[in-house]
């Protein structure tokens, strides 16, 4: 039986022949095999996954499922990227790539070669240019070369050991420099916001660099011609780049997504019991939650509008700004509960309601303004009525601070009682303070409740970062395709900055343009040309800006929202397949069409 080697040699001519293909040794043996081949940071970095993992398992008994699942996953990508780690164990020792061929053993292999004189064959060398398994369609091989040869390239400039390096120090670090508070909020702001948050950053501008390098620099360098003069498509090396990056993305993410993930259960035993439970309660886990059907409110709007347009003193004012003031007078009234007054809520949490959310706790969330100043401590007394539209009632009063969201839970044992047979629960709000207050049309009020477990959420949280990766990939390699590595990495993050800057685009729409803006009523005196189509540009920037960034898995997962597979769905459909597959087709034109031969600098 014969399987396929790589030939390495040095500069004494000393060989070595590494052979292809899964290695049961480096899935069983873990970091000792990488020790074994002098790869002292690889082995580092796996005896501290596997310590964090053994620590988990310790800590709790019954994670022994999550546990062997882990060493499963980690034994068959270590077996499958064998290869990649023998090439660099082989390049550190100063041994440098010769060519690839079939024997039936190592010594075989070598022997081959010294038949020939030491100067390999032909139809060796072309089966390392493929650097794709046998098993691959002959349609997806050129394809697959590029993203193989993108890996190596990473791999050979020690890309990935330093990345993974920085990332596994940076999730062990931060939450041990910032000390949290000792609340469940505190304690998820510094493990999951935080961390999660510069995992992020990094994993984004290092794919943007990345990006921009590895296709601009091989059109410079000129090592581009000689991909292009093989039998490959120029779209295929474009996207074969893009999938050789976002493979380097997607392991860079679950390993340091996991440790954050092993950490985040190892440390839970720093709160107190209390804080514990409001930590499973409300945070490490997956919930849903529903608020009250928006009014339309159009139809009063317009009633007082045209009322107020026939007063001769507020005719002759600009109508949008009159249009304005009345919106906002209306959305008051249906925001403000008067002091001794009552104001309710109506939600509808489905007709199989009673079934699913019986024996579970449901959460009020609410937030609430007032109108004077609020000093550190001070709270308001809340008197609640909640239970079906039509029925029995449970009452509840508590203390509550003003302008922040705050959750209080209910009985698990009330839950099927509370609702209504088609799913409706009524909350009431009874005002016995001295002085109004106001609950937001946004998000005044929330019932929330438990929809799923923490650890599917947070895999469908890194899913949507990996989404993010994929769009900065298509960006860093659509602005490389015509421009140098400078000026593409330049045009990259000024993109990703005015992707950021979603509040600046929504106050040029909300004041009517960009030029001659009143500065008592906020919007343009006198419409132009130029305002007119910067309204258009910028109201469809913020459009496509807001449906990208629409989606914070950061922000789901340190407040326990559940991240439904719709929204999954929608997030991939939107970042990758809309906005990712447009500016992807773009670069790939664009390097089609591009003259090879002549580069231009810019």
């Amino acid at each position: 039986m014969t399987r396929h080697f790589e030939i390495y040699r040095n500069s004494e001519r000393q060989m070595l022949a590494l052979p292809l293909g899964f290695s049961w040794y480096a899935a069983s043996l873990d970091w000792i095999w990488t020790l074994w081949l002098r790869l002292w940071d690889v082995s580092f970095l796996l005896l501290v996954i596997n310590a964090i993992s053994t620590a988990l398992l310790y800590a709790n008994k019954t994670g022994w499922k999550s546990y062997l699942a882990s060493q499963l996953f980690q034994g068959l990508v270590l077996g499958f990227a064998a290869r990649r780690f023998r090439e660099l164990s082989a390049e550190r020792r100063g041994y440098s790539y010769l060519c690839t061929l079939s024997a039936k053993n190592r010594a075989d292999a070598i022997a081959k070669v010294l038949q020939v004189g030491g100067e390999p064959l032909t139809e060796w060398r072309a089966r390392h240019i493929t650097g794709v398994p046998d098993f691959a369609p002959k349609s997806l091989r050129p394809l697959l070369a590029v993203a193989h040869l993108t890996l190596r390239a990473a791999f050979r400039y020690r890309l990935v050991v330093t990345l993974l390096t920085l990332l596994v120090s940076v999730v062990f670090i931060l939450p041990g420099v910032i000390r949290h508070d000792g609340s469940a909020q505190g304690f998820t702001q510094i493990l999951i916001t935080y961390t999660l948050g510069i995992i992020t950053a990094l994993l984004g501008f290092t794919t943007l660099w990345i990006a921009c390098g590895t296709l601009a620099r091989d059109i410079e360098e000129m090592q581009l011609f000689l991909v292009a003069s093989k039998p490959v498509d120029r779209w295929q090396i474009w996207l074969g780049k893009w999938i050789g990056i976002m493979i380097l993305n997607l392991g860079m993410l679950a390993i340091s997504g996991s440790v954050a993930f092993g950490l985040l259960q190892l440390r839970t035993s720093e709160l107190s019991p209390s804080q514990q439970k409001k930590l499973r309660e409300e945070v490490l886990v997956a919930r849903s939650g529903v608020r009250e059907p928006a009014a339309d409110l159009r139809g009063d709007i317009e009633k007082i509008l045209t009322e107020r347009m026939k007063d001769p003193a507020v005719a002759g004012l600009d109508k949008a700004y009159v249009r304005k003031q009345v919106e906002e007078a209306v959305r008051a009234r249906q925001q403000v509960v008067p002091s001794g007054m009552l104001r309710r809520w109506i939600v509808d949490l489905g007709p199989d309601a009673r079934v699913r959310l019986k024996d579970k706790p449901l959460f009020i969330r609410v937030k609430f303004f007032t109108s004077q100043y609020n000093s550190e401590g001070t709270v308001y007394p809340a008197s609640w009525e909640i239970g079906p539209p039509e029925g029995r009632r449970y009452r509840l009063e508590n203390s509550l601070p003003a302008e922040s969201f705050v959750e209080f839970s209910l009985d698990p044992r009330l839950s099927y009682d509370l609702i209504d047979a088609s799913g409706k629960l009524a909350v009431d709000f009874q005002n016995w303070n001295q002085q109004p207050l106001l609950f937001p049309l946004d998000d005044g009020m929330e019932i929330l409740f438990h929809d799923g477990s923490f650890e599917v959420n947070y895999a469908r949280g890194l899913l949507i970062i990996a989404f993010w990766l994929g769009l900065l990939t298509a960006v860093g390699l659509a602005c490389s395709s015509f421009l140098s590595f400078p000026v593409a990495s330049f045009c990259s993050i000024a993109l990703l900055i005015l992707g950021l800057s979603g509040g600046t685009l929504k106050q040029v729409v909300e004041q009517g343009g960009i030029i001659g803006v009143s500065s008592e009523s906020g919007t343009v005196i006198s419409p132009s040309l130029l305002n007119s189509l910067s309204v258009i540009v910028y109201g469809n920037a913020k459009a496509l800006i807001d449906q990208v960034t629409g989606y914070s898995p950061v922000s789901s997962l340190s407040t326990g929202r559940s991240i439904t597979g719709s929204e999954l769905l929608r997030a991939f459909l939107i970042i990758n397949v809309l906005v990712g597959g447009s500016i992807s087709a773009l670069g790939m034109l664009i390097l089609t069409r591009r003259e090879l031969a002549a580069p231009t600098r810019f």
